[in-house]
């Protein structure tokens, strides 16, 4: 199926999402595919730390063309129509599950033949019983639905076996899994100084900091006296002065805060440890311990510590070593985990196979390898 590619999403603030639509763009350009992006919440992008700012030059020698849309629904919707019978799309790459009945709508009313492929980016655990039950009927009307880890779809699919569902319904919702990638020629490059190597003793924190991304456990780190002598940085969008001057109160020099930031503009170090101590709270059946930033970190031959039973999604990179499963709660196994890494030297074959795994270009193949499959009624 030929024709361009459409990706939609809320926003373009600095969050996973937005992180991989660019991504998505950048790779859709180098292979020649026509592509560009439409966001529904401009105010709420311009307001805050946002990847059109961060990325701008980039984005602008990309020639990738990125549109706000008007704000209501209805306008969303004329919007698209008008867009759908000027243009020759065959595949919606959708990032808002709110969207998608303004999509299939506006795909019947324009008379073409778009795939409308959603994607969710949030474990069903996660959200609010009605947003919950808003996401699957949203989702009821894309041609095809998926989940960036194992985990979402494991906790989408458990949720709709509900014996009350028509089996047609359940077979509607039905996700599969498509793995996240990185657009690898945006990442910076590691310091050459092999030296680290021996005497780097330094943790990196990337994420915002929000409650299930579990700051504060870094905090409890930086308290124990066996980790006295490591550094820490925190590579946060934005941060509240208190926390940070709270932060720096306590722990003095040994910690840094990059604000604001592109991973690219950060130096990292051969040696360093990517720390990820997600907490989805004990009413999260599955778990997904592997974000982007974990990823960008394995392209670069940085390992992270992540929370156990989470890494179902990327079975190969932990075969490969990127990655060190612990029990955040339990403090000896954590320092075990990173005396472990801190030993750990990976080969420029191992990390060009990580490479080869995790590259975005993987991703976008994938996502339109099925294009060929004929669009549900």
């Amino acid at each position: 199926m030929g024709g361009s590619v459409l990706i939609v999403l809320d926003n373009f603030r600095v969050g996973g999402i937005q992180r991989l639509a660019l991504d998505q763009l950048y790779v859709l350009r180098d292979l020649g595919i026509p592509a560009e992006a439409h966001y529904r919440q401009v105010g709420t992008t311009l307001s805050l730390p946002n990847f059109l700012s961060l990325e701008e030059s980039r984005i602008n020698e990309s020639g990738i063309k990125i549109n706000g849309l008007p704000k209501s629904n209805w306008s969303q919707l004329l919007h698209f129509v008008d867009l759908f019978r000027k243009n020759n799309f065959s595949t919606i790459v959708n990032h808002s599950v709110g969207s998608a009945v303004i999509l299939k709508t506006a795909i019947l009313l324009s008379g073409k033949q778009v795939l409308l492929k959603t994607y969710v980016h949030q474990l069903p655990t996660l959200s609010a019983t009605i947003q919950r039950l808003k996401r699957f009927v949203y989702s009821l009307f894309s041609d095809e639905i998926y989940g960036y880890s194992v985990a979402v779809t494991n906790d989408w699919n458990h949720r709709i076996t509900n014996r009350f569902l028509p089996n047609f319904i359940r077979r509607k919702l039905r996700m599969k899994t498509q793995r996240n990638g990185i657009y690898l020629d945006r990442l910076p490059s590691i310091s050459k100084n092999k030296s680290y190597l021996d005497d780097n003793r330094r943790l990196v924190f990337i994420g915002r900091s929000v409650g299930w991304k579990n700051i504060e456990k870094l905090f409890s780190l930086m308290r124990l006296s066996t980790l006295s002598s490591f550094e820490f940085v925190i590579i946060v969008p934005t941060i509240s002065e208190q926390l940070k001057q709270s932060a720096q109160t306590e722990f003095g020099q040994r910690i840094f805060f990059e604000i604001g930031k592109k991973i690219e503009d950060i130096e990292f170090r051969p040696g360093d440890i990517h720390i990820y101590p997600v907490d989805y709270g004990p009413g999260a059946k599955f778990v997904e311990a592997i974000s982007l930033n974990c990823l960008e970190m394995a392209c670069l031959g940085i390992p992270s510590i992540i929370a156990e039973n989470g890494s179902d999604t990327w079975p190969d990179l932990i075969e490969l070593g990127f990655f060190h499963e612990v029990n955040w709660n339990d403090e000896e196994e954590v320092i075990l985990g990173i005396e472990t890494l801190r030993k750990r030297v990976f080969s420029e074959e191992l990390n060009s196979r990580a490479r080869i795994l995790i590259s975005i270009e993987k991703n976008i193949k994938e996502i339109l390898s099925s294009n060929t499959i004929s669009l549900r009624k």
